[in-house]
C-alpha cells in the first residue's frame, strides 16, 4: 500500500473515533481517498511535515463554526471571541498532533523498522488554495452534519 493511502485510511479513521469519544462529535463513516490536483482548505488549517522513511505533509482543514464547537467540548465557561479565535488554532493543531501521533505506529513502514519525524504544526486561519501538477496530492472529506473536515496529504 502506498504511504499517502495508509496514512490518509488511518488518519480518516482515527479521526472519526476521536471526534466521536473525545468530542462528543459524530463524523459519517463513510469516506473517500481521491487524487487531486487543487485543494481549498477551509477557515483553519493546520499541517505536520514527515521526514526519513516517510516524506510528506498530513492536514487537517475546518470552518470556522467547527472549530468554535471543538473547543466549547474542552473549555468550560464564557470565553470572548478572541480567546474562542486563539484556541480553535491551538485545538485544531493539537488534534492533528494527537491523531497523526496516533497512527504512525500502524503504519507498515514503521512497524517495518522505518523511522520517521514529524515537526510542530503549522496552523493558518485563513483560506488557502494550493495547486500541484504532479499527481502528489491526496485528499479526504469527513462529514459531520453540516460541517466538512478536509484531511490532505502531499509529497
Amino acid at each position: 500500500m502506498k504511504n499517502h493511502n495508509d496514512i490518509l485510511n488511518k488518519l480518516a479513521i482515527r479521526t472519526i473515533t476521536y471526534f466521536d469519544e473525545n468530542l462528543n462529535l459524530n463524523i459519517q463513516n463513510e469516506f473517500t481517498i481521491k487524487n487531486v490536483s487543487k485543494i481549498d482548505y477551509l477557515d483553519i488549517s493546520t499541517h505536520i511535515s514527515l521526514s526519513n522513511d516517510i516524506i510528506g505533509t498530513a492536514g487537517m482543514s475546518i470552518s470556522n463554526e467547527l472549530a468554535y464547537k471543538m473547543v466549547k467540548n474542552f473549555v468550560f465557561g464564557d470565553l470572548t471571541k478572541d480567546e474562542l479565535i486563539s484556541l480553535s488554532s491551538e485545538n485544531l493543531a493539537e488534534t492533528l498532533n494527537i491523531i497523526l501521533g496516533n497512527i504512525l505506529q500502524d503504519l507498515e513502514i514503521i512497524k517495518n523498522g522505518g523511522k520517521v519525524e514529524i515537526t510542530t504544526p503549522n496552523t493558518k486561519q485563513e483560506k488557502v488554495t494550493i495547486t500541484n501538477e504532479n499527481d502528489t496530492m491526496y485528499l479526504c472529506e469527513l462529514k459531520l452534519d453540516n460541517e466538512i473536515i478536509l484531511l490532505s496529504y502531499f509529497e
